[in-house]
C-alpha cells in the first residue's frame, strides 16, 4: 500500500538531506612541504591510525599479528569493529599499510600490553555494555577517542614515535588533532547514516499513518455536523428545521462502517492518536463540506442513499473540498513534516478503500506493504545509493564533461535523482530500465527544474549502456 512510487520519493528526499548534512569521513593524505612539523605530523598520524587497526585485529605489519596470537581475540569488544572495518576497506588506508608495514613492526612489543591497558579503561567497560548489535557509531568513536587520549600520554608509545628522526613536539600535537578529527568525521557521518535509515522507516510508517488519518476524517466531520444539529435543536427558540433536520448525511451508513471498522479503530487505539487534538480543524472542514456544492446536490436529491452514493459523495468531497484545503495542509504539517508530500499518494489509497468498503463493508484495510519485497525495497535502495554514490558521480561527471555541460551548474537534486535511479538499476535487476527511467523522470519533473526530466532520461540511458558494456549491469533498454 505504501507503494514503490512513494518509496522512491522518500529515498530521494532522504538521500538529498543526507548529502547536505554529512561531514565527509576522510583519511588525511601527505602533502609536499618543507615544514618539519607538517612532515612529522602526518607520519605520526598515519602510525597511530594504523595502530588502531592493529589493535582491532587487522594485520598491518604483514607478519604474524600479535592480537591474532591471543586465545580469544573475538571476545575483545574492539576486535574488528565497524570503524576498523571501514578503515581497512578505505583505499587510502590500504596504501598506508603498504607504505608503513615495516615501520609498524616497531609497535609489536607493546601491542599486548596496550590491549590490557585498553581493557582496564572505564571507556572499555562502557563500550562492553553496548551489545554489538545495538552499539551506535557514537559508542565506538567514544571508546577509540578515550583510547587515543590515553595512548597520547603513554611513554612506551611516545618512545616509539620518537624513533622517527623527523619527530617534533608540535608535529606530534598536530597529529593528535588530525586523528581526533578523523574519528569525529567518521562518527558524524555514521551517526547521520544510521539516523537517515531510521528516518526512512519512520517516514514510511508515517505515510501509512496518514492513510488511517484520512479514512477517519469523515467520521470526525460527521460527528462535528451532528453536534451542530444537536445544538440547533436545543436552542432557546428552535425552528422546525432545527427540530427535524435532514439527517441523511450524519446517519451515513458508510461513515458508520468506518467508525466501527475493527482495523481502523484498533490502529488509533494502539497508536494513541486521534483528531481530537485538532479542535479547530474539524469544525472548519465540516463547515466547508456543508457549504459545498457536492453536499448541497447530494442533499437535494430525495430518498434514502445507497452505500455507493455515499462513497461517491465522500470521494468527491475529498477531491474538491478537503484535500485542497489550506486548513488541512496546515494541520497535517503540524502533525508530521512528511505528510504534505505524502498526501497525493496516500489520499488515492484512502479513496480506493472508501470505494471498496461501499461494495464490501468487511473489506480489510490496505497493508502497509504489498509484500516482504516491497517492505525491504526502500532500505535496500537507500543503502545501495549511499554505498555507490561516489562511483556513480564519476560516471555522471564523465558524461557531463563529454557533452560539454557545466558540471558546476547541474543541480544537486538532479545528481541525487540520477544516482538513485542508477542504484535501483543495479540493485533490482528484475525492474525494467524503462520503468526505472520513467519513475525518476517523474520525480525530477516534480522536484527539480523544468529541464531536469530530459537530463535524467538522457544521462540514465547513456550511463546504463556504459555499465552494461562493463558488465556491471545485466540489462539494457533494448533487453527483452
Amino acid at each position: 500500500m505504501v507503494n514503490r512510487v512513494l518509496i522512491r520519493l522518500k529515498v530521494v528526499q532522504l538521500f538529498y538531506s543526507y548529502l547536505l548534512s554529512k561531514s565527509d569521513f576522510k583519511v588525511e593524505m601527505p602533502v609536499e612541504t618543507s615544514s618539519p612539523d607538517r612532515r612529522y605530523s602526518y607520519s605520526a598520524y598515519a602510525e597511530l591510525l594504523l595502530l588502531i587497526l592493529e589493535l582491532s585485529g587487522v594485520n598491518v605489519t604483514k607478519t604474524v599479528s600479535k592480537i591474532q596470537g591471543l586465545s580469544d581475540p573475538e571476545k575483545l569488544r574492539f576486535y574488528r569493529t565497524n570503524f576498523s572495518e571501514a578503515l581497512r576497506e578505505n583505499a587510502d588506508i590500504r596504501r598506508l599499510i603498504d607504505d608503513n608495514a615495516e615501520r609498524m613492526r616497531s609497535f609489536d612489543p607493546i601491542i599486548l600490553p596496550l590491549i590490557e591497558r585498553l581493557r582496564s579503561m572505564p571507556a572499555y567497560r562502557t563500550f562492553v555494555k553496548a551489545k554489538r548489535s545495538q552499539a551506535t557509531p557514537s559508542d565506538e568513536i567514544d571508546f577509540w577517542t578515550a583510547a587515543l587520549r590515553m595512548m597520547f600520554k603513554m611513554p612506551e608509545v611516545i618512545d616509539i614515535l620518537r624513533t622517527n628522526p623527523d619527530f617534533t613536539e608540535r608535529g606530534f600535537d598536530s597529529a593528535q588533532k588530525m586523528l581526533l578529527a578523523t574519528l569525529g568525521g567518521y562518527g558524524d557521518s555514521r551517526n547521520l547514516l544510521v539516523n537517515s535509515r531510521k528516518d526512512l522507516k519512520r517516514s514510511l510508517d508515517e505515510a501509512y499513518a496518514l492513510y488511517h488519518w484520512l479514512l477517519w476524517l469523515p467520521v470526525e466531520i460527521v460527528r462535528a455536523e451532528e453536534a451542530r444539529l444537536d445544538a440547533n435543536a436545543n436552542k432557546y427558540l428552535p425552528t422546525e428545521e432545527d427540530l427535524h433536520p435532514d439527517r441523511r448525511f450524519v446517519d451515513s451508513k458508510l461513515v458508520d462502517i468506518l467508525a466501527r471498522h475493527d482495523e481502523l479503530s484498533r490502529y488509533f487505539e494502539q497508536q494513541g492518536i486521534n483528531w481530537h487534538e485538532d479542535l479547530a480543524i474539524i469544525p472548519r472542514l465540516s463547515e466547508m463540506v456543508i457549504q459545498s456544492e457536492p453536499y448541497r446536490k447530494f442533499m437535494a436529491e430525495p430518498g434514502e442513499k445507497t452505500l455507493e452514493q455515499e462513497a461517491e459523495l465522500w470521494r468527491t468531497l475529498f477531491r474538491q473540498i478537503i484535500l485542497p484545503s489550506d486548513d488541512l495542509a496546515e494541520a497535517l504539517e503540524n502533525k508530521s513534516i512528511f505528510w504534505n508530500d505524502d498526501l497525493e499518494v496516500m489520499s488515492s489509497f484512502a479513496l480506493k478503500t472508501i470505494k471498496r468498503l461501499a461494495v464490501d463493508p468487511d473489506e480489510s484495510l490496505q497493508p502497509e506493504f504489498k509484500d516482504d519485497e516491497d517492505a525491504a525495497f526502500g532500505s535496500k535502495l537507500f543503502n545501495a545509493v549511499v554505498a555507490n554514490a561516489d562511483s556513480f558521480r564519476t560516471y555522471i561527471d564523465e558524461f557531463v564533461n563529454t557533452r560539454k555541460w557545466d558540471a558546476e551548474r547541474v543541480a544537486l537534486m538532479d545528481i541525487v535523482i540520477l544516482e538513485t535511479a542508477l542504484a535501483e538499476a543495479i540493485t533490482f535487476p528484475n525492474i525494467p530500465l524503462t520503468v526505472t527511467a520513467n519513475e525518476y523522470v517523474e520525480i525530477a519533473n516534480w522536484y527539480s527544474t523544468s529541464r531536469s526530466g530530459g537530463f535524467i532520461n538522457g544521462m540514465f540511458a547513456s550511463i546504463s549502456d556504459k555499465l552494461f558494456a562493463e558488465g556491471k549491469l545485466l540489462k539494457t533498454f533494448t533487453s527483452k
